[in-house]
């Protein structure tokens, strides 16, 4: 009889399920449903994310400090036009005496400059605005690789929530099977009619579990749809993968490994030590604001006014003016603005050394407990496994003697909700075991997808 239930109970299953693969396929093929890999879920988001879109816009903005810094080196040119006009009794610009008359003055000149030293100045800055713009890039990567590893969670949090609906749908369904059973025994006399009503309210509760589960299921539907960020996307139906069977045989490396290993790789590390390096390079920059400081300049000028009857470019010709200049700016007090700045570039870069620090250390911790909790989900698993075997060899043998009217319902109920219990617990942890094996795939750098 146990067997003739279960076989109908997984007939009934699978004719649902293919009925709700059938719907999804119709509701695609109206376009409101977006059928999702892991992979393509994965791009989206990266297209999408707001963070992602921030940081590459800080990143084009340390790009442009970079060259500019660079071309800071190159010597600048400068043109300049004045035009003046007096009434009245004015000086004359050429005889330098009184003039009554209207005078027009032009002036027109063009100069150069270029720095010659200015005690490594420049080329600091240039190194620094390089260390942030590395640092920059490295800060994208690590933006872009935790949002992949919030999708994977994600992602995979559906699919955890899918099993567990399709383990409380079959579980309606063989108690449903189980009360059209009853009530033939009731009617036929052989159980008293409370069972059947026990049953009944059995089947409620386990109706309101199943709500339970598809609310769970719709959450994290949400949230993977907000971690997509895309408008045209308002609901999914994603593609089942291989999930791996857990295993308490060690992770594929050991902990201090993956941790001296996840230093070498993770953006955010580098991103630190780059940041390290650029504070350095701040403290040499700070330090050039006392040395000597040599440039060099050029200019040539011309003059043009009403004052003189020569013509136009005559007068350009006759007033040019050339100078040549070189001049050194040795800084003797600054009022101490020099001193506080080094002292300033000190304790950035100091501050920066911390930042550093604490990124290891939180890394190191986020390691360890994660490699904690993939090794407790695996012995979860197992023990789940022997606990699910265990519980079903004492459910069958529960429904054969509630069917003969030995045991009460009560004690059926109890063997009955303990097998459910343990096989959604099954499943939560065979999942907790993926999302943990993928939490130290990310460390490693691996590939995130399945």
């Amino acid at each position: 009889m146990y067997l003739k239930i279960f076989s109908l109970s997984a007939l009934i299953l699978l004719s649902s399920l293919e009925t709700q693969a059938q719907n999804a396929s119709a509701i695609q093929a109206n376009g409101s449903v977006v059928q999702l890999s892991l992979s393509k879920a994965v791009e989206i988001a990266l297209q999408h994310n707001l963070n992602v879109k921030s940081s590459e816009v800080s990143l084009r903005n340390a790009q442009l400090q970079l060259q500019q810094s660079k071309n800071n080196a190159l010597p600048n040119l400068n043109a300049n036009i004045n035009q003046s006009a007096s009434f009245g009794r004015s000086i004359n610009p050429f005889t330098n005496g009184f003039d009554s008359r209207n005078i027009n003055y032009n002036n027109l000149g063009l100069n150069a400059g270029m720095l010659l030293f200015n005690g490594g100045q420049i080329r600091n800055t240039v190194l620094q605005n390089d260390y942030n713009l590395k640092a920059s890039q490295e800060d994208l990567a690590s933006i872009k690789d935790n949002i992949s590893l919030q999708v994977v969670l994600a992602y995979l949090a559906i699919l955890n929530s899918e099993d567990q609906l399709s383990i409380s749908k079959s579980q309606t369904e063989i108690t449903k099977l189980q009360i059209t059973r009853t009530e033939k025994l009731v009617n036929a006399g052989s159980l008293a009619p409370s069972n059947l009503l026990d049953l009944k309210a059995q089947l409620a509760n386990e109706e309101s579990n199943m709500v339970n589960f598809q609310s769970t299921l719709d959450l994290n539907k949400l949230t993977l749809l907000q971690l997509l960020n895309d408008s045209n996307i308002t609901a999914i139906e994603l593609q089942r993968i291989q999930v791996p069977v857990p295993s308490t045989t060690n992770y594929e490396m050991g902990m201090d490994d993956l941790y001296a290993k996840a230093l070498a790789i993770q953006p955010l590390v580098k991103a630190a030590d780059l940041r390290v390096q650029g504070a350095l390079k701040g403290i040499s920059v700070a330090k050039a604001a006392t040395l000597p400081t040599l440039s060099f300049n050029a200019s040539v000028s011309a003059n043009q006014s009403n004052a003189l009857t020569l013509g136009y470019f005559d007068q350009l010709n006759n007033t040019q003016n050339k100078v040549l200049t070189v001049g050194l700016n040795i800084p003797i007090f600054t009022r101490f603005a020099s001193k506080t700045r080094i002292a300033q570039a000190g304790l950035q870069r100091e501050n920066a050394s911390i930042e550093a620090e604490r990124t290891r250390l939180t890394l190191r911790q986020n390691i360890e407990q994660a490699y904690l909790n993939l090794n407790n989900a695996a012995m979860r698993y197992e023990a789940g496994l022997s606990q699910v075997s265990a519980l079903e060899e004492s459910f069958r043998a529960a429904e054969s003697r509630f069917g003969a009217g030995t045991i009460d319902f009560v004690s059926y109920n109890l063997q009955k909700t303990n097998l459910d219990r343990a096989r959604l617990s099954l499943v939560q942890a065979k999942y907790d075991f993926v999302f943990r094996t993928k939490i130290l795939d990310f460390y490693q750098g691996k590939s995130l997808t399945f």
